[in-house]
């Protein structure tokens, strides 16, 4: 995902944000005052459900402030959603503590207006996280439709805690506003009818949301998963709430904790998505939410647990509260080990230990489909996995460096060591504006060796192909020097001879005998020097010695077409091949012609030459005896399978069913 830091709200929109993340800070700063001071207070004649208030501030006290920082940082509109929620448990906590002080203080100014809030704030918040955040999320500010449909949401989440507000709530303090009026009665026989209603919308919310994560990319896809999974959860949970509003225990705090901790790792998952690079707030976030998820945890299976047991095990409740503790105390590391790699999973883009992370790093490795080494896949999976901006493999001596994105002015170093020797550095480059925290430190530290151990065997590849590419480099000056004595040495000296013996038949007398074996002695002279010309012009042709492969092709067909026997060349570019590759193409072409004319019978032989993205190809076919059942593997085809085998590519020879055979050869794109 790009993270980019864009403000396309101006100072006034900013400031707005800042005022009201401060009043509704204020109000939940005050409803926790209370709640000291009624520390010890009764609660009131009517139900307001007091045990849900740490977790109402809870919510308010993370939303609201994030919200603020969204707003401030990128402009992000959502962050005026998550200012709601945080506006609404806010009002919520507030009319909670309210109701309690009224007990011992019944002439509190505005009470009967205040404790209306305790039905109709926290509904307000929970449908902006089931309807408006989910056609807000996403790295930039939404457009067009996503934008209207989160509008109409946001007003069918304001009109909810408008509607509660107006009920009659039984021995609740009479409404200020609807009591003893019709009004009352139309908003609850209301709101009894939209609560499915809210719950199918939340459903449309999830499917757009699961559309949205099938059609994003990998990097995005993950954030996007999280996201989708706690506003399922918020919309199954406040349906249950709804219903355990109703029925009572145990559904009422099964869905109270299910509903608070989905409402609570929402924000982490959109803070992923929305984040932008200058941020620097993953560890704090992580460790943040990890804690307060916990701690819901406890509080929540401790409820249920002592409800369970008071019910099922023959008991007392204070019996079943320590056989709580003791269970909570037995199964709290496992959960919170859970939760700890769950949520630095989502925040850092990558797992907390070195073996999840190997998995991932070989996974990422072993999907590429491209043109990579492995030590570049290996560096381009470690920015991935890690969420680095650049990281940079270099050796020692500097003959070898990968770089994977774009590496800025502060990069860490990371000494690589392999047998026992320093080989190498990596250099990790953080996000802009960021710096990298131990945790990735010492991952990478726990990893180095296998990023060493990639870096080794690319330098010794290296070596490798600079080696083979000296011994080419040899072998071909041997040949051109091998074919300078040939040309310019034997062969003179052999037509000098057999120039010799028919001066001897002139000027010697000779008997008949002694003159025909001295005239078959001057033949057989001249056929080994014609033989070692055309040795001297297979070994390296004057063309081909000059980059010109398709005039040396042209000149071999020439050489061996007659009248019982036809050679056709179709070469695609052979010029723009380089000279190494020139001459095995050549010189294999050359060792299959000479076979189709001598061995193999053939009226007709064709040299086919191509060029694509992948590499070079050579044909040779004919349409001679074809191959044995078993062929023996002469100096011919071995000599061939090695020119093939030198430059990094691969010969195969087959007989076609009609009689014939077919020799291929393919070259990779580069020979190192």
């Amino acid at each position: 995902m790009v993270e980019t830091d864009v403000v396309p709200g101006g100072p006034g929109r900013r400031g707005a944000a800042l005022v009201v993340g401060v009043l509704t800070c204020l109000v939940s700063a005050t409803a926790l005052v209370l709640a000291v001071v009624n520390a010890g207070t009764p609660d009131p004649d009517f139900v307001i459900h007091r045990e849900f208030f740490p977790t109402d501030l809870l919510i308010a006290v993370v939303y609201a402030p994030f919200g603020v920082f969204v707003v401030v940082r990128s402009g992000h509109v959502i962050g005026w959603a998550l200012l709601l929620v945080g506006v609404g448990f806010a009002l919520t906590s507030l009319g909670i503590q309210y109701a309690v002080l009224g007990v011992e203080h019944p002439d509190l100014p505005a009470y009967a207006w205040l404790v209306q809030l305790v039905v109709s704030g926290w509904i307000v918040g929970v449908l902006t996280c089931i309807l408006v955040i989910p056609c807000l999320v996403g790295p930039r500010a939404p457009t067009g439709t996503r934008r209207v449909v989160a509008t109409l949401a946001g007003l069918v989440a304001v009109s909810s805690g408008v509607v509660r507000y107006l009920i009659e709530v039984e021995d609740f303090p009479p409404n200020p506003l609807t009591a003893g009026t019709a009004l009352a009665d139309t908003a609850r026989a209301y709101d009894d009818w939209v609560i499915p209603v809210y719950f199918l919308l939340g459903l449309v919310a999830v499917t757009y949301l699961g559309a949205r994560v099938r059609r994003s990319d990998p990097v995005e896809r993950r954030p996007l998963g999280w996201v989708l999974a706690s506003v399922a959860t918020t919309t199954l949970s406040y349906l249950a709430f709804e219903l355990g509003l109703s029925l009572g225990q145990p559904m009422l705090s099964v869905g109270a904790g299910t509903l608070a901790a989905a409402m609570l790792m929402l924000p982490v998952a959109i803070f992923v998505v929305v984040r932008g690079p200058s941020w620097n707030l993953d560890l704090a976030v992580s460790r943040a939410t990890v804690g307060a998820l916990l701690t819901l945890f406890v509080i929540t299976a401790y409820v249920v647990l002592v409800w369970v047991g008071g019910r099922l095990l023959p008991v007392g409740r204070d019996s079943a509260g320590l056989l709580a503790v003791a269970l909570l105390a037995v199964g709290i590391m496992p959960v919170r080990a859970w939760l700890q790699r769950r949520v630095e999973r989502l925040v850092f883009g990558s797992t907390s230990d070195a073996g999840e992370l190997l998995v991932r790093l070989g996974a990422d490795v072993g999907t590429s489909t491209d043109d990579r080494t492995v030590l570049d896949g290996l560096a381009e999976a470690l920015r991935h996995s890690l969420r680095l901006a650049a990281v940079v493999v270099e050796s020692t001596d500097g003959d070898l460096r990968v770089t994977v994105g774009r590496p800025g002015e502060q990069l860490v170093a990371v000494v690589l060591r392999s047998r026992g020797r320093q080989i190498g550095t990596l250099w990790l480059g953080p996000p802009t504006g960021e710096r990298l925290d131990l945790r990735t430190l010492e991952l990478v530290q726990q990893i180095s060796g296998l990023v060493a151990g990639a870096l080794d065997l690319a330098l010794v590849n290296a070596d490798l192909e600079r080696a083979r590419a000296r011994l080419l480099d040899v072998r071909q000056e041997e040949r051109r020097l091998l074919r300078r004595e040939l040309h310019d040495s034997l062969g003179p000296s052999l037509a000098g001879i057999s120039l010799a013996l028919a001066g001897i038949d002139r000027t010697s007398t000779l008997t008949a005998p002694d003159s025909a074996l001295l005239a078959q002695l001057q033949e057989e002279l001249a056929h080994r020097a014609q033989d070692v010309r055309v040795m001297a012009r297979a070994l390296l042709p004057p063309p081909l010695e000059e980059g010109r492969l398709g005039e040396a092709l042209d000149g071999l067909a020439g050489r061996f077409s007659g009248p019982g026997f036809c050679v056709e060349v179709r070469a695609d570019g052979p010029d723009l091949i380089d000279s190494r590759r020139q001459v095995a193409i050549y010189h294999v072409a050359a060792e299959a012609v000479l076979n189709a004319h001598r061995h193999a019978d053939a009226r007709r032989c064709t040299v086919t030459l191509s060029r694509t993205a992948e590499g070079i190809g050579l044909t040779v076919t004919d349409d001679g005896l074809g191959l044995s059942d078993q062929p023996s593997a002469g100096i011919g085809l071995r000599s061939m399978r090695e020119r093939a085998t030198e430059l990094g590519g691969s010969l195969e020879i087959a007989t076609s069913e009609a009689g014939g055979t077919t020799i291929r050869m393919s070259l990779p794109t580069s020979v190192g």
